[in-house]
């Protein structure tokens, strides 16, 4: 058995070789050089097992014996497609697994996107180094863009490729673990081309709802540890709707101004107003430290806005799975979008 793992892991080294030499002449091509990046990160996955019986950690063991009881869950009760993501883990030093760049002009609130084979337009461009990231974020700004960068944990390639757990996505307990699993698995269980906030906001809500009841169902967190989380995540939730609240002043703002010195100018007051009122939430946190533009905007419409329309559905499904995802399917249909 081990001579047949090191032969797999010797013929995928061979394979990475070829296809660097057979695409050095494309490496300043995006696609390609995330591509690379890519195979790279399969090799260096290890087994499920085998990084729980070699971790020292006795935090991340726990965490890691858990992922295969996260998904059955996430499987069997919330109805998400079954694949092999997640049967790897990918050990890293890393604060994330991508470095994802958002943009959007200094003078409206449209994201700018980027359009890719299969997946269609995106609100974002991730890469596996920083440095690349950084150069784009500094190519945007200089092109007069808002830029807002961040750090993902994990991501999913919507099944083309076998996503690993990464240890970032351990590091903030069962909890967090579980909502990241279960949101990357909604992505590969439902995923609406060029639809890219849609498919966030469903991934967030069934992440969130998923990750409570697998912590209930699993006996690991008692009422009182719930409660907590649930409080951290209603703070969470007041901090996003005090942004989204500035979404439609700042739309009216850039509807109305003549330039865009005058929009810019204009701005300045709106987010001062914004920071005055968050810093209420977080007292002890320097005014200094909340940095808002247009990017940073979007991002809290596009990931933590709970669209009325879930919670709708899952009204209407009355707690039954099966049901909301075909009431979602119908949704989807109503809106002619394509798979």
């Amino acid at each position: 058995m081990a001579k047949s793992k090191d032969e797999k892991h010797l013929k995928n080294r061979y394979l990475l070789i070829l296809l660097s030499f057979f695409l050095f002449p494309f490496q300043g091509c995006y696609i390609v050089k995330q591509g690379v990046g890519q195979f790279k990160l399969r090799l260096e996955q290890v087994p499920l097992e085998e990084a729980i019986a070699n971790e020292k950690n006795s935090k991340y063991k726990q965490l890691l014996a858990s992922i295969p009881k996260i998904k059955q869950f996430a499987i069997h009760e919330l109805k998400l497609k079954d694949n092999d993501n997640y049967s790897d883990y990918f050990a890293t030093s890393q604060k994330g697994i991508a470095f994802v760049v958002t943009a959007c002009r200094k003078n409206e609130l449209i994201p700018h996107t980027w359009w890719f084979p299969i997946i269609g337009s995106v609100p974002y461009k991730g890469y596996f180094d920083e440095e690349d990231a950084l150069d784009l974020e500094k190519e945007l700004q200089t092109d007069g863009y808002d830029t807002w960068m961040f750090v993902a944990p994990a991501y999913s390639t919507l099944g083309w490729f076998k996503d690993p757990i990464t240890t970032p996505m351990l590091e903030r307990g069962d909890y967090y673990l579980a909502e990241t699993v279960i949101h990357e698995m909604t992505h590969t269980t439902l995923y609406i081309k060029d639809q890219g906030d849609f498919n966030e906001q469903l991934a967030s809500f069934v992440g969130q709802k998923g990750a409570y009841l697998y912590l209930k169902k699993s006996n690991l967190y008692d009422d009182g540890q719930i409660r907590k989380i649930k409080k951290q995540k209603q703070r969470s939730k007041e901090f996003a709707q005090i942004i989204r609240n500035y979404i439609p002043i700042l739309e009216e703002l850039y509807q109305n101004s003549e330039t865009l010195e005058e929009a810019i100018k204009k701005r300045k007051a709106i987010f001062s107003s914004l920071v005055d009122e968050v810093a209420t939430l977080y007292p002890h946190v320097p005014k200094t430290h909340w940095k808002f533009n247009n990017a940073r905007i979007l991002q809290y419409r596009r990931y933590h806005s709970e669209q009325k329309i879930f919670n709708e559905l899952w009204g209407k499904s009355r707690g039954d799975w099966s049901l909301f995802w075909k009431l979602v399917s119908e949704h989807v249909k109503e809106k002619k979008w394509l798979y």
